[in-house]
């Protein structure tokens, strides 16, 4: 079992997702992790180190402080410890790009701002507007998402609301009308989840799986005359945009339903 330790000044979580998305390339990578987080002197860093040393670790750091990364460095080469500092590249690079030093204060991150709190605004406003749950905030809406059952509607609005966006999701359903009030909103804020429909069925079978019933919910001839239902009511409507879900992940949907909508540049 190979071992990494991470090396935060906040959680380590960052590095975390790093490490995670890069370890997906290797198969069954035989790996444990060790987070040290809120690290704010050279004597801790010092402690952690030398057990690495002894257990042959993978240092990982996410450090702000330069003269603690610079420390880690030394040490790592001195004892030809494996070492992998994330955040001083992109640090070094962006104080060349922007023409200035960086502040090398790890309570920035966690700094509770006006961001924060729209974030927290937005999962609490899609939270109460979840799968046609309620739609009387639908005018305050940032994002209107529409689409079939298990077309991934509710896991992409709360990954949207993580970002700050308030978010409804409405299911549609063959035959039965959606709320007027979709047709009386900004059109352009309207996103419609599509998938393929041998894809849409293996989801809603795994669903069905679950709760151990049989339904025609998972026959693949309704699925397609569902989609088909979909197809001819975005037709009807042709300010609605297409997001097509099949094997993509939430982010990749959120990304490309926030470029469609507020177009590829975001403001940090």
């Amino acid at each position: 079992m190979k071992k990494i330790f991470i090396l935060s000044d906040a959680t380590g979580q960052s590095a975390m997702d790093i490490l995670r998305a890069a370890l997906v390339q290797f198969e069954n990578p035989q790996v444990k992790f060790t987070i040290y987080p809120k690290i704010d002197s050279k004597e801790k860093l010092k402690t952690i180190l030398e057990q690495a040393k002894i257990e042959k670790s993978l240092i990982a750091y996410t450090l702000v402080r330069k003269e603690f990364r610079d420390y880690i460095r030394r040490f790592c080469n001195r004892h030809s410890l494996a070492h992998y500092d994330i955040i001083g590249p992109p640090l070094s690079t962006l104080t060349k790009f922007l023409g200035q030093p960086a502040l090398e204060n790890p309570t920035l991150l966690r700094k509770v701002d006006e961001k924060y709190f729209k974030r927290i605004e937005a999962i609490e406003f899609t939270l109460s507007h979840d799968d046609g749950k309620s739609i009387q905030g639908i005018y305050a809406a940032d994002i209107i998402l529409i689409g079939l059952s298990r077309t991934s509607k509710t896991p992409t609005s709360f990954f949207l609301a993580q970002q700050g966006f308030k978010v409804i999701n409405i299911p549609i359903v063959p035959n039965i009308d959606l709320p007027k009030e979709i047709y009386q909103i900004d059109q352009n804020k309207i996103i419609c989840l599509t998938m393929n429909p041998e894809v849409l069925q293996k989801v809603r079978m795994a669903r069905m799986r679950h709760y151990h019933t049989e339904s025609s919910y998972t026959d693949l001839k309704k699925i397609f005359e569902e989609v088909e239902y979909v197809y001819a009511l975005c037709a009807k409507n042709r300010k609605w945009k297409m997001v097509d879900t099949t094997n993509k992940s939430v982010e990749e949907t959120s990304r490309e339903i926030i470029s469609l909508i507020y177009g590829r540049d975001v403001e940090f």
